[in-house]
């Protein structure tokens, strides 16, 4: 029998899996930790699957290549009813399907020696006089530290008590075009919802099927504040996409919560970090791999030297990410979201389709998304600009050149504040 390990990692997605890799980059003994998951990888997971710029940045570092699998996308796009534009970034876009992608990141961590028990549930989770208590089903192990990475509504945060963000939907389907005018090699992100009462947006990305079927599109939206019941969302994401030209091929549509993270979130108790979606992902955008993969490389330094130092607490684990360069950016994302869909979300759609600066930046090539906090005075002061040149933007509502055929906007609106 091998030796007590000292690190359980609750979750095996990405966010796990990336703080895995992070502690055995930074020196720690992969026989000191161990992987949970209760799924059997690869597992089937509700995901647009594009990852951009800086979370490509990260795997091409972490693993030294693009796993197998996925396909290589050449830009966003965002649009609306008031036209659209392009969101260029400095290196490639990636789409993998999440099963395959999760499997890879995982089998990283098994040639790395890391031990991975599939198929475990964690039912119990409780503080120790030292560490925490895991207990998976008739066996109970305390570990030093725990690294909660089981995702928006997971354990860890529960059992810890700690205060997350909003708490958001999603649901996405896989779709083939029958009539479809296609972008294969792009990303597109549409943020129609919001004309129709839903705070978030709507995606069209290739889907690089694991069966080599080609062809075949994600086709999605997010309500960014959870306050639109599901069935009224599944019901837009179809009439979407039959509007554009889509068929259904997925069985049903589907759903899933997802966090968001916002600068007043608690990511850690004594023996205890959250990472990924357990601490919060882009609430723009609700963009989940790259924000996670960085909150890894993140909490992976401070618990390093937690252990160095003996110690069971991180001191400013919240506030010391709020001043890192991805904390800063989430951050930001999520005062951007307050605006787009918060009360007056047309007038900022026209800020976000109208304002030539920012419609430049987008397009430059030289940035990446997500990675704009760096850019607010500039922005502030452009928007400054614009305001004292053409006075502020009207927060009317953007009217509407065509609509879906079996939808009506009344009915969308009326249903946001069904639970």
């Amino acid at each position: 029998m091998g030796r007590a390990k000292r690190i359980a990692i609750l979750g095996a997605g990405p966010g796990g899996t990336a703080t895995a890799l992070e502690l055995i980059a930074a020196g720690v003994d992969p026989d000191d930790l161990v992987l949970i998951d209760k799924a059997r990888f690869p597992r089937p997971k509700l995901c647009g699957g594009g990852i951009t710029f800086r979370g490509t940045e990260w795997i091409a570092r972490v693993l030294g290549a693009r796993p197998e699998g996925g396909g290589t996308t050449n830009e966003l796009e965002f649009r609306c009813e008031l036209g659209a534009f392009a969101v260029r970034e400095r290196g490639p876009q990636w789409v993998f399907d999440r099963g395959e992608l999760d499997l890879a990141l995982l089998e990283a961590c098994r040639a790395r020696g890391v031990e991975v028990r599939e198929e475990t549930l964690v039912s119990a989770l409780e503080p120790a006089t030292s560490g925490w208590r895991v207990r998976t089903g008739s066996t109970t192990e305390t570990f030093e530290w725990v690294v909660g990475a089981d995702g928006a509504n997971g354990l860890s945060r529960r059992a810890s008590g700690l205060r997350g963000g909003i708490t958001g939907r999603l649901v996405e389907a896989v779709f083939e075009p029958v009539s479809a005018d296609t972008k294969p090699g792009t990303l597109i992100f549409d943020f129609d919802p919001i004309l129709d009462g839903i705070p978030g947006y709507a995606w069209v990305f290739p889907f690089p099927d694991p069966a080599r079927r080609d062809g075949l599109f994600k086709i999605g939206v997010m309500d960014g504040r959870g306050v639109v019941a599901g069935d009224v969302l599944r019901r837009w994401t179809e009439d979407y996409a039959t509007r554009l030209g889509y068929r259904l091929v997925d069985s049903k549509i589907h759903g899933w919560p997802e966090r968001y993270f916002d600068a007043g979130v608690q990511g850690h108790r004594p023996g205890l970090v959250l990472v990924g979606e357990a601490l919060g992902i882009d609430a723009l955008l609700g963009e989940g791999i790259a924000p996670s993969l960085e909150i890894a490389s993140y909490a992976a330094s401070r618990l390093r030297r937690a252990l160095d130092d003996r110690s069971a607490t991180i001191a400013g684990y919240e506030t010391g990410f709020l001043a890192s360069a991805e904390g800063r950016n989430l951050w930001f994302q999520a005062r951007l979201a307050d605006r787009l869909y918060g009360r007056h979300p047309h007038r900022w759609l026209r800020v976000l389709f109208g304002m030539p600066y920012l419609r430049a930046l987008a397009g430059s090539g030289r940035e990446a998304y997500g990675r704009l906090a760096h850019h607010v005075p500039a922005l502030c002061a452009r928007y400054a600009l614009e305001i004292a040149r053409r006075g502020a933007p009207s927060a009317a509502p953007i009217p509407r050149v065509a609509r879906p055929a079996a939808t009506s906007r009344t009915a969308f609106a009326e249903s946001r504040d069904v639970q």
